[in-house]
């Protein structure tokens, strides 16, 4: 069994490394072909450049910079969203008086406060802090609301038929009937924690990868800015990817039980 998956596992790495390679190769054939203005980069230039980001300070200052505002606000908002949603779907009456507020909340564009948001922050790392929790709340408290919705009736009118107190109600019942959901809000707002941080650096110029591609973009230093981009890409797929893994041990009785 152990073979099987190891094989399973080193096929679908190599036809995810072709498809990646046919992607480049597809990428420089319509560069030599000049289809795309001419100061798209190429492969090459792109590698070039990555691997010189590789020993610049400036790069890993910048790149630590945003990973600081992006996991400060995401973990704000995972504090925040799942403590509210445990919270509002638990009990009914809040569930509905909230529920308009909250549909318009998840549907906002949070980057359009971005003006507002800088004229009364400024254009600081707090400002970015704060835009990145709000944009990382809402998957977090939607999915939180989702599953505290999801007790198991005939379990709750046990707990209430044998007078369970609430903390013991809220360790044994609501958390681990929630808690698939909740990974599943903490993982979709991972990714966007990356993409909201490094959106607000290029449009505010707070310091960080974003502010970096703007500058490589006024410089004309394309393959530069590529590099940039394939590194916020590049952080955001590795936190997933471990939050997945993560997922995958702590909720391993959820699967069993789906299987």
């Amino acid at each position: 069994m152990k073979t099987q998956i190891r094989a399973f596992d080193v096929g679908l790495t190599s036809q995810r490394l072709l498809a990646v390679a046919a992607l480049l190769a597809v990428w420089q054939l319509v560069i030599w072909s000049g289809s795309l203005p001419s100061m798209t980069p190429g492969v090459p230039a792109i590698v070039t450049a990555i691997a010189n980001a590789f020993t610049s300070a400036l790069f890993w200052t910048s790149l630590a910079q945003t990973m600081t505002a992006a996991v400060t606000g995401w973990v704000i908002a995972v504090t925040a969203g799942t403590v509210l949603g445990l919270v509002i779907g638990s009990v009914p009456m809040l569930d509905r008086s909230t529920s308009i507020l909250i549909d318009f909340g998840r549907s906002f564009p949070v980057l359009a406060l971005m003006p507002v948001v800088i004229m009364l922050l400024g254009a600081t790392a707090q400002m970015e802090i704060f835009v990145v929790s709000l944009s990382c709340l809402w998957p977090v408290l939607v999915q939180t609301i989702y599953g505290a919705r999801r007790m198991d009736a005939s379990v709750v009118d046990t707990a209430r038929t044998f007078q369970i107190p609430r903390l013991l109600w809220f360790r044994r019942i609501l958390l681990p009937s929630a808690t698939p959901f909740i990974s599943t809000g903490i993982r979709i707002s991972a990714s966007i924690a990356i993409l909201v941080s490094v959106g607000v650096e290029v449009l505010s110029q707070t310091p960080g990868i974003g502010r970096q591609i703007t500058l490589a973009q006024q410089a004309q230093r394309w393959d530069q800015a590529f590099a940039y981009l394939f590194f916020a890409g590049l952080v955001g797929w590795g936190i997933a990817g471990l939050l997945n893994l993560a997922e995958g041990k702590i909720l391993k009785w959820n699967r069993q039980a789906n299987d």
